[in-house]
């Protein structure tokens, strides 16, 4: 099954001057450390614990941005916006479930591309 490109790596690129080492680095630790943070979202979406998930919100936008997926940092942002602004709560399940998603298939695609399963 073939996915739409969820990443753009040429921000790494540029910052890394190319270097395969560090983008695959980079990949990894986004694949090891973003699951986990994925759970907590969840845990404190399911407990209305809104200050906690932006808190865990705010830590992902960095990583999905430096790996140019720009779908998951939009759904992202909304997110940490209707936390912000204690709007649109109703929202953000739907919004976790994309970010979810997108999440696992970029993963997926970044086993595939970089061969790292």
């Amino acid at each position: 099954m073939a996915f739409e490109k969820k990443y753009d790596l040429g921000f790494l690129k540029g910052m890394s001057n190319d270097d395969e080492t560090f983008i695959k680095e980079m990949i990894m630790t986004f694949k090891q450390t973003t699951p986990r943070i994925i759970i907590k979202m969840g845990k404190y979406m399911k407990n209305k614990k809104y200050k906690a998930l932006g808190k865990e919100v705010h830590r992902l936008i960095p990583g999905v941005s430096f790996l140019g997926a720009e779908d998951i940092k939009n759904d992202l942002i909304k997110i940490e916006q209707c936390v912000n602004e204690n709007t649109n709560l109703d929202d953000i399940p739907g919004l976790l479930e994309n970010v979810n998603k997108n999440i696992t298939e970029l993963i997926t695609q970044f086993d595939i591309d970089f061969n790292l399963s």
